[in-house]
């Protein structure tokens, strides 16, 4: 199960003070910065008490680490102004521009200091001195900003195999690398991006576009979010450009506190239909599965299929809640595929299919993506199954693009299943290469003959 982050980010967007902080009692501004208006305000108000933030020498842990989080000012000046989910409103108790003040403040000074403004800080932390989550995320930030992304990645991959504490947290630790990854290169998207790859479900990515939009003021950050993907280094790959862009959804979820119209709002202002569509696959991955453990307002225990069959989404953003929406569906059923299968059964006209290649991507995971496991598993959508299959090819080989156990599945599936399971497998390949001669090369190594071309298909050779 997922730790919660012991400064989980939507928090401080939804809470910048928990319910704790505001006390009446005086905390000391002799502290560096403290001589600004703002300063002053955050230390009166109590803030110190409760959260971390350096340049006004706060070490409170009841809080989120602002120094890690990097609100930015429009932010900070609502949640101030409003309070709300327990914590206490300062509109009675600050002027309007006391409220600015404190917010430009913590805007401006959190995470200050390091390259890039990424607010990492590396420290002496190593991986073999790690028992917990906590400790594991730092020193693998270590890792990555040391050794670089790939060393960390490859070493993260090597103990959540064995360790059960990093296996528990791998997708945080692995945002954590990108962030160590990003400060490492300085900010720069497209050189990180490179130096990455997919280890636990390519938390690395999602990370590292975290970072880089944390602490952006919002009249800007639809500006960062269209240039973020745009280097040569990632658009050279198709799926290192797809990764960035699913990225961006994930940062784009974290950023908006989990405003999930607001997030989907900045992937439409993004240039491409692409961009938009694999943008909206990150905003509802966040939102069925948190990477720092939370649960969204976005999701329903009544209606399983919410909001992917509400007015809430529009059409254009169905096809990537609807391949996702089963990760929802399954716990609240109890992890009945039978269940699950009936649901996919309600969804909107047109997008049935769509929830049965949801359903196989949950299967392969579930059967730790054996081949006859996913097959008997599969077996439980009925009218499904084939898009099942299909869904479970793609993402065995989206874990691991050289993994033959997608060739193994597809090899044993009854015939009527097996062209669309072959195509499956070349509509992910065919992400791996922008040039026929090497997608055609990656579907040698899967298929022959009529499975050949089922494979050149999905893979648009």
């Amino acid at each position: 199960m997922r730790r919660t982050a012991p400064f989980a980010l939507a928090l401080v967007l939804l809470m910048l003070l928990t319910a704790g902080c505001g006390s009446k009692k005086k905390a000391s501004t002799e502290a560096k910065g403290g001589g600004s208006p703002g300063a002053k305000i955050f230390a009166s108000a109590g803030c110190n008490d409760c959260h971390t933030l350096a340049t006004a020498g706060a070490a409170g842990t009841v809080g989120p680490n602002l120094d890690e989080l990097r609100p930015n000012q429009q932010r900070v000046e609502r949640q101030v102004r409003n309070g709300g989910k327990g914590m206490p409103s300062f509109s009675g108790r600050l002027s309007t521009e006391e409220i600015r003040q404190v917010a430009a403040f913590v805007a401006t000074s959190a995470g200050t200091g390091t390259a890039g403004k990424i607010s990492f800080k590396p420290d002496d932390t190593k991986v073999e001195d790690c028992s917990d989550g906590g400790c594991y995320e730092q020193a693998f930030g270590n890792l990555a900003y040391k050794e670089g992304p790939k060393a960390a990645l490859d070493k993260l991959d090597e103990l959540s195999r064995t360790v059960p504490v990093v296996l528990g947290d791998c997708h945080p630790i692995a945002h954590k690398i990108g962030a160590g990854g990003l400060l490492k290169y300085e900010g720069d998207v497209g050189k990180a991006f490179a130096a990455g790859n997919g280890t636990c479900g390519s938390g690395y990515y999602h990370g590292l576009l975290q970072w880089k939009l944390a602490g952006v003021k919002a009249d800007q950050v639809a500006g960062v979010a269209r240039t973020a993907c745009e280097s040569p280094e990632i658009k050279s790959n198709a799926f290192n450009y797809y990764q960035c862009d699913h990225g961006l959804g994930h940062g784009l979820m974290l950023y908006t506190a989990y405003d999930l119209p607001q997030a989907l709002d900045f992937c439409h202002q993004l240039v491409t239909e692409f961009d938009k569509v694999a943008c909206s696959g990150g905003v509802f991955m966040e939102n069925q599965s948190s990477s720092f453990g939370l649960r969204t307002k976005w999701l329903s225990t009544k209606n399983l299929l919410y909001p992917c069959n509400s007015k809430l989404v529009q059409r254009r953003d169905k096809l990537y809640c609807y391949l996702l929406v089963t990760s929802h569906i399954l716990p609240n059923v109890g992890g009945d595929w039978q269940k699950t299968a009936a649901w996919c059964r309600k969804s909107e006209r047109g997008w049935v299919e769509t929830c049965f290649e949801s359903y196989g991507r949950d299967v392969s995971g579930a059967a730790v993506r054996n081949p006859d496991r996913i097959r008997a598993l599969c077996a439980h959508a009925g009218s499904g199954e084939k898009s099942c299959l299909y869904g479970a090819a793609r993402d065995i080989l989206n874990n691991d693009a050289k993994d033959m156990a997608a060739k193994t599945l597809c090899e044993a599936v009854e015939r009527r299943f097996r062209s669309r399971c072959f195509f499956g497998i070349g509509s992910i390949l065919g992400t791996q290469h922008a040039d026929a001669a090497g997608k055609q090369a990656a579907c040698k190594e899967f298929a022959k003959g009529r499975d050949y071309a089922d494979c050149l298909s999905g893979a648009g050779a």
